[in-house]
């Protein structure tokens, strides 16, 4: 279910026809750029960029790229919080729970800032690339780059099998709901005991179908992607190192930048 969004999307949106070498190569070089930054700016910078090109030039519904982007936010945020209270020695500020004293300290409020902002920008790059772009261009483009086929061919199969396990989850969980599996607290702790003994072996007989699908027609354990990619026009690649280059001096001119 959600791999058919996620695929629908990915076929459907307005950068669907732009190269996707072009887009593999502008959303992996911004992720480490991103990664590598020690300032929030240019992070921040890639995030901003990303989210606007996804939903306003891609056309990506909002509805489903807030509910991708979002539980990595609120993780990010508490990573923020958390880094705050525990981490340096500039108390900014402090309070008492219990008799015992929790400071808010400045380094870790930078540290948790830069985290946070790395966090958000590497997310961003990588929705941006999976919802502009087919996983199967995307696999093809990482062979052709070098990457062995045996390391291909396993991210093939775990993606399609980490959507097998959310496919057999949801039609689990609702086959317990029509049947009143959460009317209360008792039964729902009841049906989600037997919901996670039951959904590993259910997915690997899901599994073991679809291998068995696999070898009637002709698997030989290579993943063969058809199809060929041509390769982008100069200029653009030549846009894209220009503003790669850019994030990279902002990055150094802004690096003892702190934002408190």
């Amino acid at each position: 279910m959600l791999q058919n969004t996620i695929d629908s999307i990915a076929f459907n949106n307005n950068l669907r026809n732009i190269n996707p070498k072009l887009k593999v190569i502008f959303a992996i070089l911004s992720l480490f750029i991103c990664v590598a930054s020690k300032s929030v700016i240019v992070p921040l910078i890639i995030t901003i960029i990303m989210i606007y090109l996804t939903l306003f030039k891609a056309k990506v519904p909002k509805k489903i790229y807030l509910t991708l982007f979002f539980p990595v936010f609120g993780f990010g945020l508490f990573t923020l919080i958390f880094m705050a209270f525990w981490y340096g020695t500039t108390e900014m500020y402090s309070f008492k729970i219990f008799g015992f004293t929790i400071g808010f300290y400045k380094e870790g409020l930078d540290m948790g800032l830069l985290v946070f902002s790395r966090m958000l920008g590497g997310v961003a790059s990588t929705l941006f690339l999976a919802l502009t772009t087919p996983m199967t261009e995307i696999f093809y483009i990482l062979r052709s780059l070098g990457l062995p086929s045996v390391v291909v061919d396993i991210a093939m199969m775990m993606y399609r099998y980490i959507f097998v396990l959310l496919d057999e989850l949801i039609r689990m969980q609702n086959a317990q709901e029509t049947r009143l599996g959460y009317k209360d607290l008792k039964t729902t702790y009841k049906s989600l005991g037997m919901l996670a003994s039951n959904l590993f072996i259910r997915t690997w007989e899901k599994g073991e179908q679809l291998f068995i699908t696999m070898s009637s027609r002709g698997y030989d354990g290579e993943l063969r992607i058809l199809g060929e990619i041509e390769n982008p026009k100069l200029i653009y690649m030549i846009g894209i190192i220009l503003f790669e280059i850019i994030l990279v001096i902002i990055s150094y001119l802004t690096m003892d930048f702190k934002p408190i």
